[in-house]
């Protein structure tokens, strides 16, 4: 029956440009006519009463069946979609939460009714009844009737691609109209797109079971596919973490360095997420893992960092940038050991306009943080800070300084992390997640659409290697050998600094030489200035270069100082000890030949592509198809009779089309929580609180004028009659607490429940 409808509402596209001819035929049709017709079975009569019914201004429904005492069905009513009444119960509901839908039926007893023939298949009308107690509607909105809006498989997919990429809902509906040539052509509303999304996301059985299922496929083309989740007692998922195979190899050549903080919140949930990125060989940001947690932890903290070591193989970073917090500090100290911790300079700052409220002592705290000294100027700086502002005695600055490893450039020379000081660019990811993810999504619809935001990372990441590979730059230094040596070395992002530094080095002087037996040390100095004195070490058997400034170390290009010592022994080209390969063009070479995707991927993302390159040539055959009308009809019985074989084939008509399963289910949906921090409302700003409302009758804290006790508003007015009683309005201000500490409390005690996929060694 649903293909034969399917060739129905295929065969008659006329509807759209000569929809006057049928409905002409239909309406001219008499009782007497209709009561002489027969048909070979029922749906060729459900068929026929359908496309009366819309010629002459309503919609159809079936009515009741009957059977014989063999149990086969011998008669058929079909009846107006207006036929019957409400139900009473449901007028006069009294708790409704949602005001009333229009009421639609009013009794119509128009109706056609079929029977079957004795020994015979086929069926003859036995009773129709034309007349209505409604009026019909005119041909316009026929449309608009529930029975004739349909979304076929083909729109549904079009519209999922759409919304993937950010598209809204009214967007898509003036895209398709479009197309179509108009909004009156379109055979669904935009209601109808609103409501398939919804029945979409109910197709998933939980949010979070949905996302699994996601997972599960994602697994099928990359065999490095990784997620672990936890569950509390009841079954709701608290901590969640995934990571695919490109993030993995990303962080197998730049997870020396990591970043990530707990302060990006945009979900249906309130679940804090956790996006695990560093940076690549263009000093670009990359992802390598993210993560939700239901409560920021120590715990959840630890056991987020335990599932990042374990899919990475058991490799820890060597350094670690993050805000703050202490739960997240000490989840550190325990799961990185021997990674260095390095707080966030810009957290620091903010901190410190909050807590000592002397916008001096934060321009010092800046000076002494960033400052590239020795430890004993550092010292210096910071007494004399210290007395300047007298904060000798604030706890803030005391634990601040207890903490100076962690901050200080003087004390953390030496330590690699590719630039980073702070976590802006955290801040500068979750800006743009912004473009991708919204605040309403569930987990399913967040980690597509991040995927999405790698995606798109990715991509620049593509096109900035092109760059680096394509063409050469014009040197522009004075000394072009060790420039182009450094073009051939590194990405063209990294070479600029490389450059600059090359360009700052004619100031740089060597003022004494010192040769030893396995090396030779150069004193150098800034032109006059004589107090910037750095030492450069040159070590004969390893071709290896050691400046005491460090920057080698700390950042992984040559400083101006090693270049001035490059230039004063005339070499041409950068020595091999001094390229760091994760800045380098073939940083990624030797990953590029393994295949991490295999040859059998999701079923329904490869349904929606294959859709879109049949819709791509289907629009070149309608340009040139619409051109003439024989070329128009010819073109459409042929497509007409393909697709009756391939339904007929296939055996699909307009049924949807099921979804993958495959995954764990009875994952129950995590609960809205409510995450760390004061909150928006009671935010400090510099060293003021929180300014209260005070009532400008009284000028009392705690309400306002029209609330006042004392203000003329609770005096009784003339018009008042003193007999009638007063009914006080109901000020119940008590609100049940979202997510509050104590709720988190019970979530961290959690019936742990691990589900992985196998990890695979390379």
């Amino acid at each position: 029956m649903e293909a034969e409808a399917e060739e129905l509402e295929i065969e008659s596209p006329d509807e759209r440009h000569g929809e006057q001819n049928g409905r002409a035929k239909h309406v001219m049709l008499s009782r007497a006519q209709i009561l002489e017709m027969e048909f070979a079975n029922s749906d060729e009569a459900c068929r026929f009463y359908e496309q009366y019914s819309r010629a002459k201004g309503f919609a159809m429904r079936q009515g009741k069946k009957m059977k014989n005492r063999k149990g086969e069905i011998v008669r058929y009513t079909y009846l107006c979609n207006r036929e019957g009444f409400r139900h009473r119960k449901w007028l006069q509901m009294q708790d409704r939460k949602r005001e009333h839908k229009v009421v639609t039926r009013c009794g119509c007893q128009a109706e056609m009714r079929i029977k079957r023939k004795a020994d015979s298949t086929s069926w003859y009308v036995c009773r129709f009844v034309d007349e209505h107690n409604h009026d019909l509607l005119p041909a316009k909105f026929v449309s608009y009737l529930p029975a004739y809006r349909k979304i076929s498989d083909v729109d549904v997919a079009h519209i999922e691609s759409l919304r993937q990429v950010g598209i809204s809902i009214p967007k898509i509906y003036e895209s398709i109209a479009a197309q179509a040539g108009g909004f009156n052509l379109v055979s669904f509303t935009k209601r109808d797109m609103y409501n398939v999304v919804r029945r979409q996301r109910a197709m998933h059985c939980g949010d979070v079971n949905a996302a699994l299922r996601y997972f599960n496929s994602c697994a099928r083309a990359d065999e490095n596919m990784y997620w672990q989740y936890q569950v509390g007692d009841e079954q709701q998922m608290c901590d969640l973490f995934w990571s695919n195979g490109c993030s993995q190899h990303d962080y197998k050549i730049f997870g020396d360095v990591l970043a990530f903080d707990a302060t990006y919140g945009r979900n249906k949930y309130n679940l804090p997420v956790i996006v695990f990125s560093g940076v690549n060989h263009h000093n670009q940001t990359c992802v390598f893992g993210v993560a939700m947690v239901s409560s920021e932890t120590q715990a959840a903290y630890v056991w987020v960092l335990g599932r990042f070591l374990e899919c990475m193989g058991g490799k820890a970073p060597k350094a670690v940038i993050t805000d703050g917090d202490r739960a997240m500090r000490l989840a550190i100290q325990e799961v990185f050991p021997e990674a260095h911790h390095r707080l966030c300079a810009w957290h620091l700052l903010k901190n410190a306009t909050v807590n000592v409220c002397k916008p001096r002592f934060t321009t010092l705290l800046r000076n002494c943080m960033l400052a590239d000294v020795e430890v004993e100027e550092f010292e210096r700086q910071w007494d004399a800070m210290m007395d300047e502002c007298g904060v000798w005695e604030v706890e803030w600055v005391k634990d601040l300084y207890a903490k100076k490893m962690s901050w200080a450039t003087a004390y953390i020379r030496g330590c690699f992390y590719a630039g980073l000081r702070t976590t802006s660019r955290c801040e500068s990811l979750h800006a743009k997640m912004g473009r991708f993810v919204e605040k309403r999504y569930g987990i399913l619809e967040f980690v597509t659409n991040f995927q999405r935001c790698v995606d798109f990372l990715r991509n620049n990441e593509e096109e900035l290697d092109f760059r680096s590979l394509y063409g050469r730059p014009v040197l522009q230094t004075q000394f072009p050998e060790l420039e182009k040596s450094g073009a051939l070395n590194y990405t063209k992002e990294i070479f600029v600094r490389f450059r600059d530094a090359l360009k700052r080095s004619v100031r740089i002087t060597i003022v004494e030489c010192n040769k030893l037996e396995d090396r030779t040390v150069y004193v150098t100095q800034k032109y006059r200035r004589p107090q910037f004195r750095w030492t450069v070490a040159h070590h004969f058997r390893e071709d290896s270069f050691f400046c005491s400034c460090m920057r080698f170390e700390s950042f992984g290009l040559p400083c101006v100082h090693i270049l001035a010592v490059l230039v004063q022994l005339d070499i041409d080209c950068l020595p091999k000890s001094i390229v760091l390969k994760r800045w380098s063009k073939t940083a990624k070479v030797e990953l590029e030949g393994s295949s991490l995707m295999n040859e059998e991927g999701d079923a329904n993302a490869v349904y929606k592509v294959r859709v879109g390159a049949f819709l791509q040539h289907c629009k070149r055959l309608a340009r040139v198809a619409c051109m003439r009308e024989n070329d128009f009809k010819s073109s459409l019985e042929k497509i007409v009779e393909e697709t009756i074989f391939l339904e007929m084939k296939n055996g699909v008509g307009t049924a949807g089309r099921c979804s993958v399963g495959g995954a764990e289910e009875g994952v129950r949906d995590p609960v809205t929580v409510r995450s760390k921090g004061t909150g928006r409302g009671q935010e400090p700003f510099g060293c003021r609180g929180r300014k209260r409302r005070k009532c400008s009758t009284c000028g009392v804290v705690g309400h306002r004028r029209t609330r006042c006790p004392s203000g003329p508003a609770s005096q009784p007015t003339c018009s008042q009659d003193p007999t009638e009683d007063i009914v006080p309005h109901s000020e119940s201000q008590s609100h049940a607490p979202v997510g509050g500490d104590e709720d988190q409390s019970q979530r961290g005690s959690k019936t742990v429940r691990v589900i992985a996929s196998p990890l695979i060694d390379n």
